[in-house]
């Protein structure tokens, strides 16, 4: 085999692994986008993951920040109506769980609420 030929086999076999794994600490919530420090510079700071946190929760709260993270498509930290809808459970208590009225839901609120959506 030719250099050439093992370098592109090895990209080849290693840049669809580490698209997965990226995927997969991204989708866990292992990972924060990095942020600006006193610096100027930028740091990557990993996020506790969400199983660590909800061995701390309890079961209902933990339950509903894995609902909310699903739900949470462009993860603004908000529900939209449209987001909502993806949970036929979330979508039926939206007018209870929208306290204010402003057509999106908090973490906040989702959790206050989270015994409605069982």
């Amino acid at each position: 085999m030719t250099q050439t030929f093992k370098t592109k086999l090895m990209a080849a076999a290693f840049v669809p692994a580490l698209v997965l794994a990226a995927g997969a600490t991204y989708a866990a919530g292992d990972y924060k986008s990095p942020s600006a420090n006193t610096t100027g510079t930028t740091a990557t700071t990993p996020a506790t993951s969400s199983s660590t946190q909800g061995s701390m929760k309890s079961g209902t709260t933990a339950s509903a920040d894995a609902t909310f993270d699903r739900l949470d498509v462009n993860h603004d930290g908000k529900l939209s109506a449209s987001e909502a809808a993806a949970d036929p459970k979330v979508q039926a208590a939206w007018k209870k769980i929208d306290v204010n009225n402003k057509g999106v839901i908090s973490k906040t609120e989702f959790q206050a609420h989270a015994s409605d959506i069982k």
